[in-house]
């Protein structure tokens, strides 16, 4: 019994091991295909290189989502901390699919969201962003500091009023 199980169902498991891997990275490589042809866009095109990298300064990005209750919760802290330090640019860059369900939500939301503005650059804002790596946009929100157009801080999930605005203030 036990050679069986060692000459059969070991190997048996690394070839489904194997097939599974080859799968996903196929999957992975026909997605970053479609994207890249969606959105082949040079960021330096965009407005976002125009109004927020090339005019120095502190920015701050947000990834968010409609959909993504932290996201939607933390809101209220950007536009306090916006309040609070008017040298500061404030931007949000939404993952969202659904454009109209984004529409409705900024008509009632107003914050300044560059999705719209943007539409053809966002995978290469993300990239810019450094986003793309292991975890991607897996998680969100994701706060980014960008100083003279360099990303300098990246924060992971919802943030915290004091200490954003300590970190904020320790790029002044």
């Amino acid at each position: 019994m036990k050679r069986w199980f060692l000459f059969f169902v070991i190997p048996m498991g690394i070839i489904l091991i194997g097939l599974l891997f080859i799968r996903s990275r196929n999957i992975n490589n026909s997605t970053q295909h479609h994207k890249s042809a969606a959105d082949s866009h040079d960021i330096k095109d965009s407005s976002f290189q125009k109004e927020y990298l090339n005019k120095g300064g502190i920015t701050v990005v947000n990834v968010w989502a409609t959909w993504c209750q932290p996201c939607v919760q933390e809101i209220p802290v950007f536009q306090k901390i916006a309040a609070e330090n008017n040298t500061v640019k404030f931007v949000f860059l939404s993952l969202d699919d659904d454009p109209k369900k984004l529409e409705m939500f900024l008509t009632k939301h107003p914050i300044n969201d560059i999705t719209f503005k943007n539409k053809g650059y966002i995978e290469a804002i993300k990239t810019f962003l450094g986003g793309n790596g292991i975890m991607g946009y897996n998680v969100i929100p994701q706060t980014f500091i960008i100083k003279d157009g360099k990303v300098v801080d990246k924060n992971t999930g919802g943030i915290d009023y004091r200490n954003f605005t300590n970190k904020l203030k320790s790029f002044y």
